[in-house]
């Protein structure tokens, strides 16, 4: 790669990170020349890169002036020159993601990338933005979203579809978006089938803590009617609590909203293990037994599920297997140089002392 792009490239990383700001003036060309020991010519050369993608103005008698970084015209001047290099982003560094990550990252060296993780907490706007700035002035050659949601955020799915329209995206277990490559679960079956196992148990009373409006596990809900249907148990919308985030304290206050119903629930199905946890930790404060008095059924199979007192029972939603159907699609789509039909990803309903089996299942 020739000097003067080297030196073009760590100034576009420097303001697509925030470090250098819009407005502010880059070194004089003579004096950074003399600090990097290069010619002005060199230094020169990649001040004009910079004005090409937009990024810096340069006019004569004055000193080169920043502009700020433009994705979209960066990203036209890179589209020849392929990184090796991708960008994953999650919603925050937590357990669940361990497994995803790590088979992401085994994937991704098998077909030659580095992965460049980047946490966006939640997918909040604004560092979502300065994320997919620095992603994209590195050149990564696709980019991949596991958990995406707008949580109601107009501007972060403007900014996700514009990106998306320069470099391949694939979305893992997420809200739908209108663009991109889909790596999805059949949760309308998982939600059946998780509501007829506690069905099966003679429950008629089965409550449903719901996700965020916005969530890819609204599926959920389909399932979970048509088990009760199904099961000719009548719905009662008293019995469905939705949440407005994946918690601990989400699910125990849907919980306990559940509890103080004139019928409470004898079974619960929650659409996060997370929100089970929470939901089993509610029935504790309460002195109620768990499965004896409610049983409890969550979804996801997070670390820490079969590890719960009682141990969960749960649907596995397979994350080693949700980073290599990414990986394999990614690179399909880059390839192909357009998005990838749907894939879905098996799941197997896992049961545990929670829902009261008094051994270990899964299928």
């Amino acid at each position: 790669m020739p000097l003067a792009t080297q030196i073009a490239r760590q100034f576009t990383w420097q303001v697509a990170s925030g470090r250098i700001a819009p407005g502010s003036h880059l070194p004089v060309i003579a004096e950074l020349a003399d600090e990097l020991e290069v010619s002005v010519h060199t230094v020169r050369a990649a001040y004009r890169q910079l004005a090409d993608d937009g990024i810096v103005a340069i006019s004569r008698g004055s000193r080169t002036r920043v502009l700020g970084y433009d994705r979209s015209r960066a990203s036209v001047r890179n589209d020849v020159h392929p990184s090796y290099s991708i960008g994953v982003m999650v919603p925050a560094f937590t357990d669940y993601y361990a497994d995803f990550l790590q088979a992401l990252s085994l994937e991704a060296g098998v077909q030659g990338w580095l992965p460049i993780i980047c946490q966006t907490q939640h997918y909040d706007s604004q560092v979502t933005s300065r994320h997919l700035d620095q992603l994209f002035s590195r050149n990564v050659d696709g980019v991949i979203l596991i958990h995406f949601t707008a949580a109601g955020d107009e501007a972060v799915v403007d900014v996700v579809e514009r990106s998306s329209a320069l470099r391949q995206f694939v979305f893992v277990d997420s809200a739908e978006v209108g663009t991109g490559s889909h790596i999805v679960a059949d949760r309308t079956t998982d939600g059946y089938e998780a509501t007829m196992h506690l069905a099966e148990h003679g429950h008629s009373r089965i409550a449903y803590i719901a996700p965020p409006a916005d969530s890819a596990s609204n599926l959920l809900s389909h399932g979970y009617f048509g088990a009760l249907a199904a099961a000719n148990l009548a719905s009662d919308d008293r019995l469905v609590a939705p949440v407005s985030d994946f918690s601990l304290e989400a699910g125990a206050k849907a919980a306990t909203q559940l509890l103080l119903g004139e019928d409470p629930p004898t079974a619960i199905f929650c659409a996060g293990d997370i929100l089970a946890l929470g939901a089993i930790s509610a029935l504790h404060e309460r002195q109620l037994r768990v499965p004896q008095d409610v049983a409890v059924m969550g979804y996801g199979e997070i670390p820490f599920a079969r590890l719960a007192a009682p141990s969960l029972s749960t649907v596995r939603l397979p994350a080693d297997r949700l980073g290599h159907e990414a990986i394999r699609t990614l690179h399909q789509a880059i390839h192909d140089g357009e998005p990838q039909p749907p894939v879905t990803v098996a799941t197997a309903l896992v049961t545990r002392e929670s829902c009261s089996c008094a051994t270990h299942s899964e299928r």
